[in-house]
């Protein structure tokens, strides 16, 4: 009976360090090498805004595609189907839209954030936020704060969560608006 008990408790221990091993092993380094080869160039989204100063919550659906190189992105645009028909093309070095009017904030921010993450560039967002890596390669999150006073303006708080590419993104602004988004990555593009 004794050695039962060894041979249980040795097993649950190497299986205890194995698990530990390879939990140690996924980082932000290795989320950035599994995003730049995994990561998608087009897919469809669904959006769910809820507005804090109305009470309402807004609910759209729609593709997503990046602009350029899927390697070393420009940018993303970004072509809403439902309700309403609406296409924005996102930049994040861009300071207006293509009407010539001034993106807002959030809309630059939400760019840079969604192209980082797409190519793997964990390291471009830990220049302009704190972050929060737990899970697996398998089935990861991220909490991003941001560290700068500006960009807090325009997100409070950033909930990420993916397995082999990010899939689902719940983003918290300081007036209380609220962005949930799931993000699902198609085999072939529209040409």
């Amino acid at each position: 009976m004794t050695s039962r008990l060894a041979i249980a408790a040795t097993t649950l221990l190497l299986t205890a360090s194995a698990f530990g091993a390879s939990a140690a092993e996924f980082d932000a380094r290795a989320l950035t090498q599994q995003l730049a080869r995994t990561a998608p160039v087009c897919g469809d989204f669904q959006q769910t805004r809820w507005l804090e100063d109305v009470g309402a919550q807004l609910k759209s659906r729609g593709q997503f595609h990046l602009i350029g190189d899927p390697n070393a992105p420009e940018g993303l645009v970004w072509d809403t189907t439902s309700p309403i028909e609406d296409r924005l093309e996102m930049r994040p070095n861009a300071s207006e839209g293509p009407d010539g009017e001034p993106l807002p904030a959030d809309q630059q921010a939400m760019a840079e954030l969604l192209v980082n993450f797409f190519h793997g560039d964990w390291q471009a967002l830990e220049e302009h936020f704190t972050l929060q890596l737990t899970g697996s390669a398998d089935d990861w999150q991220a909490s991003l704060t941001p560290r700068d006073a500006r960009l807090a303006e325009a997100i409070e708080h950033l909930e990420i969560e993916g397995g082999s590419w990010l899939d689902h993104l719940t983003l918290t602004s300081g007036d209380g608006d609220r962005l949930a988004l799931t993000l699902t990555p198609r085999d072939q593009c529209p040409e």
